[in-house]
């Protein structure tokens, strides 16, 4: 969802200050310590992101799919091109973000999005998608390692994600850069454990090889008899698959296509540590163009992999959904502020809808608030006849209301945190995609919930 206009606050800070130590800001691209344990012993650690390379292989991701002098990786450009017999032209990256914030500051998300054409939707994930991308992937991460199921056990059921306002392609390019982290992670585990056990070995004077490491990221051994089919199968297994499903009230999907190319392409410019592709697996992402506000219940199921269909199971119940880990990120307080009944339906729905063990993750502004008119006061009384009483609540409050109240004992609360600050590393991160289209830090508040069984 679009960003909201920042609105300008005057606060006193001099008084009573006299002996008081200021605070020093965290350093660029270290966020607030916050560690959360779970009753199982599971950490979701938001301290901590991404490698710094990984980071930059995200924004090159970015850079190549949506430039059109980007790296010659998207066919389907070369093929238009050649066909038409006309070069790709430069994307006026500057005109087009004046435009984008002048739509936005005037609240006008039609044109900024709904009727925009691509090159405005380019522009625009571009300038904020990027960014978001690099805050999103830390969050992302610490659910990977904490909570969210990254596979079954049969190699081909993978992690299903839906990403409700998530056509901009934030949540998308951060959920394989998560993905790879994690593989990257569990393959340095694996090859650290091979080489402890030959070291034992040497030393015991044993000649039993050692074992081969669960996730291997190259084979360390000298025979070439290893078959190009359990190569693959090797890499089969290093890589669970992640399928990504997309859906937004406007048009994304050229966005969406030319970054699901990007994200799987090795022609992206990496580096020794974190090369190309993003993210090598198996992955399948997947754009609908759906207003979840008005989605009938046979739309809503067929997003979230319900079984059953839209016909139910005969009793009235909705039958487990394939969902892991449900997202709405910057868009929650949006479809609050839409229709609050409307929205509070949708939750209710997907509580029915998705299995126990799917994770909810919500992600907004932080101190957003939304409006409830509340009806016509002062019917019959004269003066005062028909105005309309309005009372603004917090987004949190409207959250936990509908999970953890009209829904209670389905969900728990796994970490809720109002306000929270994700810093870019400025001096090392390169990102030149054009004139006013630099990348920015962001502030965020973030919610975590878990579905019960019941």
């Amino acid at each position: 969802m679009p960003p909201r206009p920042k609105k300008s606050t005057t606060k006193d800070t001099k008084k009573n200050t006299h002996n008081k130590k200021k605070p020093q800001p965290a350093p660029r691209g270290a966020p607030t310590t916050s560690t959360t344990h779970q009753p199982d012993g599971t950490a979701i650690d938001l301290s901590t992101t991404i490698p710094l390379t990984l980071q930059q292989l995200l924004l090159n991701v970015f850079k190549a799919a949506l430039l059109p002098n980007g790296q010659n990786y998207l066919k389907s450009d070369a093929q238009d091109a050649a066909t038409n017999g006309e070069p790709q032209t430069h994307l006026d990256t500057k005109n087009l973000i004046q435009t984008i914030k002048a739509h936005l500051y005037n609240r006008d998300f039609d044109s900024a999005f709904t009727d925009a054409g691509e090159d405005l939707l380019r522009a625009y994930a571009l300038r904020w998608s990027s960014s978001r991308a690099l805050g999103y992937a830390g969050i992302f991460r610490a659910l990977v390692r904490g909570l969210v199921s990254t596979g079954g056990d049969d190699g081909d059921e993978g992690t299903h994600v839906v990403c409700i306002g998530g056509g901009a392609g934030a949540e998308i390019v951060a959920l394989a850069a998560a993905w790879r982290d994690w593989v990257d992670g569990a393959m340095s585990r694996g090859v650290v454990e091979g080489v402890a056990r030959v070291k034992l070995d040497d030393v015991d004077g044993d000649d039993v090889a050692a074992p081969t490491p669960t996730f291997t990221a190259t084979s360390t051994s000298t025979s070439t008899s290893t078959s190009t089919a359990q190569e693959e199968e090797v890499e089969k297994c290093n890589h669970p698959r992640l399928d990504i499903t997309a859906v937004d009230i406007a048009d994304w999907s050229s966005v969406v296509s030319r970054l699901s190319t990007a994200i799987q392409s090795p022609a992206v410019m990496g580096s020794k540590s974190s090369p190309a592709p993003l993210y090598g697996g198996r992955t399948c992402v997947d754009f609908q163009k759906l207003d979840v506000l008005s989605a009938e219940e046979k739309e809503l199921r067929g997003l979230l992999r319900c079984e059953g269909g839209g016909d139910g199971d005969g009793d009235g119940k909705v039958k487990a959904g394939g969902t892991a880990l449900v997202t709405l990120m910057f868009t929650l307080n949006e479809l609050f502020s839409t229709s609050m009944a409307k929205a509070t339906g949708l939750l209710l729905r997907l509580t029915d809808m998705l299995r126990p063990g799917t994770v909810l993750l919500v992600v907004d502004s932080p101190g957003s608030y939304s409006t409830l008119k509340l009806g016509k006061s002062g019917e019959g009384e004269g003066e005062g006849e028909g105005e309309v009483r309005e009372r603004q609540y917090p987004m949190k409050f409207l959250l936990d209301h509908t999970l953890l109240s009209v829904a209670e004992g389905k969900w728990e609360r796994v970490l809720s945190q109002d306000s929270r600050w994700w810093r870019r590393d400025a001096a090392r991160l390169r990102y030149e995609v054009g004139e006013g289209a630099g990348l920015e830090d962001m502030r965020y508040q973030v919610h975590v919930y878990r579905r019960l069984e019941g």
